[in-house]
């Protein structure tokens, strides 16, 4: 029998089984949030990628409740070892409520693949899935089970597809659209390139516009603005150089 109070957070949940108060229960639950984040961490290490450590910890926390409100200190464990076990099962159940396959039809694809293996090393020749089943004492249902278990089995875009040691789904797909952060940089570019245009004189304006906009020539803008072609020339130039340092200035304050 262990003699308790051990740890502070025995002590916590000695205090709590006792006076079974709001205060007592929330001052425990808090204390005991570092061991659901430390198995938490644990158990994500053996997990794809794109599981997700925040759905461990609710599912954590959920087990934490549980294992807070059913504690009694004549069980003789200490809290910590009590709650650990209770927390990491909740965590194990939630990832199986996330898995679309049963965990009878996992069990009987892990006995089908250790036949499959004891009948290559007897007879040195890849079995058919009906011999590896005899092996393994499965039933034509149960082979079913596992055919359509496999057909329903998911990708994760993090990783590369089956037997492919190369780069991750997900750095193969063809995005449907443009990408959000180049089109937005592209389009804080297009408002930097108005505002400087906008800023011009009159004139130097409708030149810019006239020509890149408006596809005419240096001779027809002469022509609309009562000027020379060397002039309109003249105050493109001008027009560029102020553009191109007012967007150099525009672009050092990002």
């Amino acid at each position: 029998m262990i003699a308790f109070p051990c740890t502070a957070l025995d002590e916590m949940a000695t205090t709590f089984a006792a006076s079974r108060s709001h205060a007592d229960r929330d001052r425990l639950c808090e204390a005991a949030l570092p061991l659901v984040r430390r198995i938490a961490m644990m158990v994500r290490r053996r997990l794809p990628q794109h599981f997700s450590y925040d759905d461990l910890i609710g599912d954590g926390c959920l087990g934490l409740l549980r294992a807070v409100d059913r504690f009694d200190p004549s069980f003789g464990v200490s809290f910590e070892s009590w709650a650990a076990r209770i927390v990491r099962g909740s965590m194990l159940n939630g990832l199986r409520r996330m898995d679309a396959v049963p965990e009878r039809v996992r069990r009987d694809a892990r006995a089908l693949d250790h036949a499959r293996w004891i009948v290559a090393q007897r007879t040195g020749a890849s079995p058919s899935e009906r011999d590896a089943a005899q092996t393994a004492c499965l039933s034509t249902s149960k082979l079913d089970a596992i055919r359509q278990a496999n057909r329903l089995a998911t990708l994760s875009i993090d990783r590369p597809p089956a037997g492919d040691f190369g780069a991750p789904i997900s750095e193969r797909l063809v995005a449907g659209q443009c990408d959000p952060a180049a089109e937005a940089s592209e389009r804080a570019f297009r408002a930097m390139i108005v505002a400087a245009i906008t800023a011009l004189p009159r004139r130097e304006r409708a030149i810019v516009e006239a020509f890149y906009r408006g596809g005419a020539t240096f001779g027809d803008i002469g022509k609309r603005l009562g000027v020379s072609k060397q002039r309109v020339s003249q105050l493109h130039g001008r027009a560029i150089h102020v553009l191109r340092m007012k967007l150099a200035a525009l672009a050092a304050d990002l």
